[in-house]
This record gives C-alpha cells, structure tokens and sequence, in this order.
C-alpha cells in the first residue's frame, strides 16, 4: 500500500533517533506551523559504551568481560602457547582446607566406575527406541575418538540423589562440558538443559581432559582431577527457566564455577587457559569455517571430535553442524572455531533447537550474543544467579489493556548502576507507574529480598487520564539522569527533570513541583505534534534530540532539546499524506549494531508493516530497513518502547503492548531483522 510512496518519501533529510513509544492524539482541524529553530544549547560529552560486535566488525574478535580481566583477555595478540604457559603458571588463589576437603569428596564419589556408569542427561539425542538415527543422507563430516584427550573439554558430572522420581540407576547422569577463559580462572559452560535449577542436584563437578583409560576398557581417567562446582555457582538465565527448552531454546547455556582440585589447584591453572567466549550477534556470522565440534558420548566417555568442519544458520538463531556420531551424552559439548588440538574460541555448545538436535549426525547451538555475554558476567562478578520468578508477577492481560502509552530509560538507582533499562507506564486512569529493569529482558515487580520492585509516581488521576497525549524519555537537562517529557493536548510541552523511584509527579494543575519546567506553554504550535521519539540525533551522546511527526505529516528534527526549549528544527519531510494517515507509532532506538551514536529510527505503519531507518543523524530518512511486510498481527500492536532490557548497553529491545493485553520483549533486535520474541504477559 505504501511502498510507492515511501520510495519517494526516504529521500528526505537527516534524522537520528533513540527514544520510546509515542501515543496518538487527537487531530486538530488544520495545522499550525511547527517551531521554528533556534541557536543549539552547548551539552557536556558523555562517556559512550564500548562497541558491540556486528557483521561488520572482525568475527575473530573475542568479548571483553565487564570484571578485571585477566592476561589472555588483556594481550589477545600473544601467542596460544605464551598465553598457556602463563595461565599455568599464574598465582592462583590459595586453596583453603575447606575447598580441598570438598575436592577429595568429589574425588572420592566420582570414581572412574561411577564416571563410566553415569547416564546421558539428555538420553534422547540421535535415538529412537534405544537406536541411534541418523538424518538420512545429507552431507556431514566424519569424526573420530581422540585417545589423548582435551585439555579444555570434558565431562560435567551431576547427581540426582535428592529427586526421589528419578531411578537410583539414573541418579548419576553427566553432559558434556568445556572451560571458558576468565579472571577467575574458574569457569565451565555447558547447555543449560543439562541443569534447569541450581537446587536439585548435589555432587556437581567437572573433570577437564577426560579420556578413555587403555587398561581399563570401559573406563575413564581425569588427568587434571575432578573440580567439584561450588555450591549455588551456577548461572542459567532466569527466562530459560521460567519458559524452559521448548520457548525459551535460544538460551540453551549455563555456566559453573569450579572449586580447586584435590591439589589446591584452580581450573585454568591446571589445565592451561581456558576456550575463549565468542559472541556472533549478526545472523549473517552464523555461517562459520574451521569450527571443531566435541562431545563425550556412551559409556567411555571418549571424546568425540569433529575436526575443522563448517557451522551454517538453521532458524536465523542456531548453529548447526552436520557430523557424525553424537549420540546422547554430547550436550553442553564446545563449538570451538580456530581449534588449535588444545583451545580455540567457543561460539557456541551443543543444544538450542532440540535439545541439540533429533539426529547423531546433526548438532545444534543457541546463538552467543548479547545474552551469554550477561551471564558470563554475572559469573565473572559472581553476582546472585537468576530466578524463574523474574519474568512473572506483572499482572494479567486485563490490567495491561489499560497502558495508554510508555517510555524506557535509567531512573530506579540501582538501574542507573547497571545501565539497564527501565519502563514509565502511563495507565487510563491517570496513574503513572516505575518498573525497574531486571536485564534479563524483563521487570521487577514485587518488592523480592534484594531486588527494585514497582513504584508508583503519581496516583490515578483525571490530569495525566485526559490531558497527558505524549510521553517520550531523555536526558534534556544536563545532569546525566533521565528526565521525563509530557506534551500534553492543549500544546503545553513539560519536563520532569530527574525521575527515580522517589518521584513524585503532580495529579493536578496546581502542583508544581520542583523538578518541573514548561518548555513550550499552552496554545502553542505543540499541540499539533502527533509523535515524538527521543534519540541520539545530533551528534552528541546525550538523549537530548526529538524527531516529531506533525498531524499534517511533516517530519522535524530537533537537536539538543534543554530546559530552555526546543533548538535547531531541520525538516526531514515535508507535509504528505503517508506519513499524515500511515505512520501510526514512531520510536527511537539503537539498532545497526555499530559503535557509533547515532540513533534509528522505528515505525510501525497502519497496515502492520515494521521498517527501521538506520542512523536519522547521518541519513535522515534515506537508509530505510523493513522488518515486517503489511501484516495483521503488528496492527495490533498498541505501544512500543524500545530500550535497554537485555545484557548490552544498546536501545535494541522493543517492549510491546498488544490490543488483547499481552506483553513481549524483542530482544536484541537489529536494523533488519526482529528478535525473538519473550512473552512477559499473556494475551487475556
């Protein structure tokens, strides 16, 4: 319907934008003419995040942790060897008799016998009625048994002892495992479906460079020793466990931290530096060369290696290998790219879709991307592990058809320290609500021992109910804190400077309270403003610019709005009749996946469709992306919000309100292509 023309549409002006949802108000009879620009106010420069990885950016590159890093992080350009040498000879933390007491424990429960009689956690890889199955005859590698074992892989041992429904023969069960170089030198990553809880196993542990014993057939040996993991040092991400493998299989990795072995000794110090934690946040990267695949299969346990083969994208979201002979017992096993016999760059372990697939000769992997990169943190900084009850708890479908419109940024205190996103919620009734972001795509919302909860910011009432039509979020003042902007419907523009939990907004006329300062009166040519979203328009690194969409279907752009009013207007189109009947919601986000600061531009069309335009500082409204083609669904679609929900520090989550009150996160959304989708409310 639109797509002649937008052609004529995008070849408008410049426009950046970061920012949230906007609501629709009421059109007036005629427009008036928009303000006109007026000298730009001087803001002070802002420290930016560091750059993501995208398809643009070198796929060698490892991620940087957000604790001290540790000499491999530090000199990546130092030979493997070098870096090996250094790990094992580096000064480990002392081991106190209490942890080498719980070595020899572990040690002495996980026998070579008990190692070998332990079942598959995931039995049913590669197997139909206890045979193994195979996809046919599609092209895959082979792979074989490496007698001499890997120093960096091997089998995670988990015991059932305390679930009375499960058999006391399958009571012993292990995935398989690899170690992930860090500060602490103490890190494992496995599938997260090998482990959905941190609660009901006991006897967890890991024995790196397992391998086949040739005098005993059938058993195993630990080179290294067993590295119990230290009890609740396991890190799952809190939807995966609330949602589980079937919605929530692109989450499919878990990470442990290890005590030291039976010798007082730490896990990299040990066995040399660890794999490297890779992220592949582009789809386009999900096609990778010289990728090593391996698991530890059947009752031996030997490592199984599929050498130097290609991974290719199944599902826009997984990794997939074809490669013979995994067979249950392989989840959790490493993709390793750049495998040197040792160690290589893990993108990636055998789970995600299926489990890990239906076939022995078809492995899967959840894409490493901004989420595995949030868990790996919290385990470097040994922060409290996630809980399922985070995802839940925001009410029903029937309280959310009543939120009129909403808008992210940092405003709760502890959220302003983690840089996560929060969410402004404006209800029919006229009250205004706070939910802390819980960066795991997600809110808080009753007050949990130790976490933010709910906050309440003004009490339903008939001033915000009636007269509040737009809301949008910024740094407008200056003072590195988020600051709130209501247009209201007489043409009034206010900013509530420096909301956190302990704002108080007004409930009516009379109040003025400190925080607040009127930026355009009543009567003014606001009134006739129909969205607003918020960005990183103009070249600076504060939310301080607006793209407008007038009633007449002009797009404006202002550049660092203040508390003295609205500053160097560009047109970006004029007055036309596709953005005047068309462009029903505007929002601003960061979405190109680059380190720069320029903000994008989203806008949800009246058929449905969902485009992006990349960069509005650079390109105005020239670099246009469709995410979604005309479709029923998205016309339903009431508000949008995007922001800040997930693991990284950019605005490419986009919070939703659907017509029947269901809530969704799109996580790690890119410029051409929507994220999944986390269901935090369900449609009523």
């Amino acid at each position: 319907m639109r797509t002649t023309a937008l052609g004529v549409a995008a070849s408008a002006l410049m426009l950046t934008s970061p920012g949230l949802a906007s609501a629709a108000p009421v059109s007036p009879a005629s427009p008036a003419p928009t303000l006109s620009a007026s000298p730009s106010a001087t803001a002070t420069p802002e420290v930016s995040p560091p750059p993501r990885l995208s398809a643009t950016q070198d796929p060698t590159k490892t991620l940087q942790p957000t604790g001290t890093p540790d000499a491999s992080l530090k000199h990546p350009d130092k030979h493997p060897d070098q870096r090996e040498k250094e790990a094992e000879e580096g000064t480990a933390l002392k081991a106190t008799q209490e942890e080498i007491a719980e070595a020899r424990a572990a040690e002495a429960y996980w026998t070579p016998d008990r190692i070998a009689k332990a079942v598959p956690a995931n039995p049913d890889k590669g197997v139909v009625d206890g045979v193994p199955k195979t996809a046919g005859d599609m092209l895959r590698s082979p792979s074989n048994v490496h007698n001499n074992g890997v120093a960096t892989a091997g089998v995670f041992l988990i015991n059932q002892d305390d679930d009375p429904q499960s058999e006391p023969g399958k009571r012993d069960q292990f995935c398989s495992a690899s170690s992930v170089a860090s500060p602490n030198k103490s890190l494992v990553i496995t599938a997260a479906h090998c482990l959905n809880d941190n609660d009901r196993f006991r006897n967890l542990a890991f024995a790196p460079g397992w391998k086949a014993d040739p005098q005993h057939k059938g058993r195993g040996i630990a080179p290294y020793g067993v590295f119990p993991i230290k009890k609740g040092k396991v890190w799952i991400d809190g939807r995966y466990l609330s949602l589980g493998s079937q919605k929530a299989d692109d989450l499919d990795f878990a990470f442990l931290r290890t005590g030291p072995n039976s010798k007082g000794k730490c896990l990299e110090n040990a066995t040399g530096m660890g794999n490297e934690l890779t992220t592949l946040p582009a789809s386009g990267n999900l096609n990778q060369r010289n990728v090593t695949l391996i698991g530890f299969p059947g009752s031996s346990k030997s490592p199984r290696v599929c050498p130097k083969t290609s991974t290719k994208a199944y599902a826009g979201r997984f990794l997939e290998i074809a490669c013979d002979g995994f067979a249950p017992g392989v989840s959790g096993g490493p993709f390793l790219r750049n495998f040197d016999g040792k160690r290589g760059d893990v993108i990636g372990v055998i789970g995600g879709y299926k489990t890990g697939g239906k076939f022995d000769n078809v492995s899967y992997s959840s894409q490493f991307d901004a989420d595995v990169v949030r868990l790996y943190n919290q385990a470097v900084n040994d922060h409290t592990p996630d809980k399922p009850s985070q995802l839940q708890g925001m009410g029903d479908a029937g309280l959310w058809r009543h939120a009129t419109a909403a808008a992210t940024g940092q405003f709760h205190t502890s959220s302003q320290k983690t840089q996560d996103g929060d969410l402004v919620v404006k209800w029919s009734d006229g009250e205004m609500t706070l939910y802390p972001g819980d960066q795991s795509q997600g809110f808080y919302t009753g007050c949990a021992q130790g976490q933010p909860c709910e906050t309440r910011l003004a009490k339903p009432n008939k001033m915000w109910a009636d007269y509040a039509e737009v809301i949008t979020v910024g740094d407008y003042t200056g003072s590195n804190a988020y600051d709130l902007m209501v247009k209201w419907i007489d043409g009034e523009v206010t900013i509530y400077k420096d909301i956190d939990e302990h704002t108080q907004l007004p409930t009516s006329t009379s109040e003025h309270p400190a925080n607040e300062i009127t930026v355009a009166k009543a009567g003014s040519t606001w009134k006739y403003a129909k969205g607003i979203a918020t960005g990183k328009y103009g070249g600076n690194k504060w939310a301080d610019d607006l793209v407008v969409r007038w009633v007449d279907g002009e797009v404006t752009r202002y550049t660092n709005v203040d508390g003295g009013g609205f500053h160097a207007e560009r047109q970006l189109l004029a007055p036309n009749a596709l953005w005047k009947q068309h462009a029903s919601v505007i929002a601003g986000g960061d979405f190109d996946g680059t380190a720069n600061s320029d903000f994008d531009l989203f806008v949800r069309w009246s058929d449905g469709e969902l485009t992006i335009y990349e960069d509005v500082g650079a390109h105005g409204l020239g670099k246009e992306n469709q995410l979604k083609g005309p479709n029923g669904t998205w016309k339903h679609a009431r508000v949008i919000a995007p922001g800040e929900f997930g693991g990284n520090l950019w605005e490419d989550d986009v919070f939703v309100r659907w017509s029947d009150g269901e809530v969704s996160v799109y996580g790690n959304t890119q410029a051409d292509a929507l994220g999944r989708e986390y269901q935090l409310v369900p449609p009523g």
